[in-house]
């Protein structure tokens, strides 16, 4: 027998408690290989078990959502003040004004 889960997305799946109690090494497994699991109790989710790499890849995908948003409605105003395309010196500029430390 093995491990009793529903699959609830792309790679993400739902496990019991107990299930993920019992199967706890195979869970890890699976999560090595990417794989996201809510766990839920009482039918209620109580947790979820995931990869470093997992939240890595998802904070790198929302950071990059947020520049390329910026960048859309930057050269969105440049276009309506009619200025001419970034020149590099000025994203260096930008890149550099924008850093914390």
């Amino acid at each position: 027998m093995g491990l009793p889960m529903v699959q609830m997305g792309n790679n993400v799946f739902e496990v019991g408690a107990f299930d993920a109690k019992t199967y706890f090494s195979e869970l890890l497994r699976k999560v090595q290989d990417g794989a996201v699991f809510n766990i839920s109790k009482n039918g209620k989710q109580v947790a979820v078990l995931q990869g470093k790499k997992t939240i890595q890849n998802q904070q790198f995908l929302q950071a990059h959502t947020r520049i390329l948003e910026r960048s859309k409605k930057f050269q969105k105003l440049r276009e309506r003040q009619g200025t001419a395309p970034i020149t590099t010196s000025e994203l260096k500029e930008l890149k550099n004004a924008g850093r914390k430390y």
